[in-house]
């Protein structure tokens, strides 16, 4: 009885770390685009953000974190891509910029989470 106990309360701490977690794959890796991402609905005050960035491309391209209408954080990205961002954030959405300067294909997966104090 422990046993099953202890396995229940741990799947349900487990199935809690990844709850609010979204994801967002960018389709055409060769095209320049503005992402536009927000918290997931019935979400309170958002205090924080979690986001992932994971994929391949062939070229060059520069993504960055949008804050205040610049750039807040950025990466440049070529062959395998494993990028984090994250830390304080008091908004309920976030924009991304997505500028390919030579990707001939590939694709691009971010994973976020907008952490609220629920």
């Amino acid at each position: 009885m422990k046993k099953l106990i202890l396995a229940a309360t741990i799947l349900v701490f487990l199935s809690g770390c990844g709850m609010n977690t979204q994801t967002y794959e960018i389709s055409d890796v060769t095209k320049a685009r503005v992402i536009l991402l927000g918290k997931k609905k019935g979400q309170g005050y958002i205090h924080g953000i979690s986001i992932i960035g994971e994929g391949n491309i062939e070229g060059k391209a520069v993504i960055s974190l949008i804050l205040h209408d610049g750039p807040y954080k950025t990466e440049n990205l070529s062959g395998r891509i494993n990028f984090s961002w994250g830390g304080d954030w008091y908004s309920d959405t976030v924009e991304i910029r997505y500028n390919p300067i030579a990707v001939t294909n590939g694709r691009l997966r971010l994973k976020y989470k907008f952490k609220d104090l629920k």
